[in-house]
């Protein structure tokens, strides 16, 4: 890639969907470093000589499971500086012999550029993938197996969500991170213009700064 913002969304369209195997095998090639690495809920690649071949035949099985795959970039995120890119992605996977109707499902994908030389004018410079991460929401990951488990996981989530809101009230009773009247839990009233804080970390000692004083109001 000589301009990753603008040709990232088709980079991804072309490993993922494209509409024949030798299309995306000639993507994944000149896209991917030879030394890639690749992180997903369910499978890993680690970074070494040729791991571009465990890519490819990552994205090859994705396409056999899934003969019609429907991708779309909702936004991406391109760093210049630390040559990484965030693209947020919703994708419609179906399992070739599944009965079940496909759901959309949404991830977070992250790759990690490497800036090379252009194999036939190496004063221009290129940019390859080489490294990726996949990140999914639970429920999403349903959606992309077996979707009508979605309101199941959902309801799993809320749940623990409730969990979370009774253990706290209950602990705090006893006594565990108990949050005392005031900012910060330490009696401090915050005020408009601020004022110190208590230690971020009382082991530290590490205090917020104070504003200077010709700049707070009066009480």
């Amino acid at each position: 890639m000589e301009n990753p913002a603008e040709e990232i969304v088709n980079v991804a369209t072309l490993v993922t969907a494209a509409i024949n195997p030798e299309i995306q095998k000639a993507a994944v090639l000149k896209y991917y470093a030879q030394d890639v690495s690749f992180r997903h809920p369910f499978c890993a690649v680690e970074a070494g000589p040729n791991s571009r071949a465990a890519m490819l035949a990552i994205l090859q099985w994705y396409r056999v499971l899934s003969p019609v795959l429907s991708v779309r970039a909702n936004s991406v995120t391109y760093d210049k500086e630390k040559h990484s890119v965030f693209l947020d992605v919703t994708q419609t996977f179906h399992i070739r012999w599944s009965p079940l109707k496909p759901a959309p499902a949404r991830l977070i994908v992250h790759l990690t550029l490497r800036p090379e030389p252009e194999p036939t004018d190496p004063s221009k410079t290129i940019y390859v993938i080489a490294s990726q991460e996949d990140f999914y929401h639970p429920d999403d990951l349903a959606a992309l197996l077996v979707p009508p488990l979605i309101p199941v996981v959902r309801g799993a989530l809320h749940a623990a969500t409730l969990a979370c809101k009774v253990y706290a009230r209950a602990f705090g009773v006893l006594g565990y991170w108990t949050a005392r009247d005031g900012e910060g839990g330490r009696g401090v009233q915050l005020r408009p213009e601020g004022e110190p804080l208590p230690p971020v970390d009382e082991n530290e000692g590490v205090e917020l700064q104070e504003r200077p004083s010709g700049d707070k109001k009066n009480d």
